[in-house]
């Protein structure tokens, strides 16, 4: 339903989707460290478009969580420019848009490919089939299986679960 033809690139889209917040009235546990940020697009910038969205705190629903800051934006502007921020590209076309999840159902309309993190980040990114490798270090998730059966569920997508950084760049 959201396929669209704004959000279209030279090279075949791969989208991070990070957080970095607290959970479970705890620090951050399950997101993407700028390190790994770095590896993975150092490894994949050759064959795919990279789109980084890490949504601020005005742009999703809050919960009970705090939204914290990484300081990864400006990092990824610096070291790796051809990356795109999801920021960007919504403010780039927010004349054509509801509001940020709008935006964020048409970009992923037109992806296949995904890399996300434990939570509502990975939900979303497993609504378009393709693939997504979920990083989820931990939470009730793992004890139920969900990514073998309900995140599959979700549209078809062929999930891989990484309990790891280092096991997300082996995926």
């Amino acid at each position: 339903h959201y396929k669209n033809n704004i959000f279209r690139f030279e090279k075949p889209l791969l989208i991070i989707a990070n957080k970095y917040n607290s959970e479970w009235g705890n620090e951050p546990v399950n997101y993407f460290s700028i390190a790994a940020l770095d590896k993975v697009i150092t490894q994949l910038k050759g064959t795919f478009q990279i789109v980084y969205n890490r949504p601020i705190a005005n742009h999703i629903v809050m919960d009970n969580s705090h939204v914290l800051e990484l300081n990864e934006t400006e990092h990824l502007q610096k070291k790796h420019p051809e990356v795109i921020l999801a920021e960007d590209l919504f403010l780039k076309h927010s004349k054509v848009l509801n509001n940020y999840n709008h935006f964020q159902l048409m970009l992923y309309a037109n992806c296949n490919r995904f890399l996300s993190v434990h939570g509502g980040t990975a939900a979303l990114a497993s609504y378009f089939g393709g693939k997504n490798i979920i990083l989820s270090k931990r939470g009730h998730e793992h004890y139920y299986k969900e990514f073998e059966n309900i995140f599959p569920a979700l549209s078809g997508a062929k999930i891989y679960h990484a309990k790891s950084e280092e096991e997300v760049l082996q995926k």
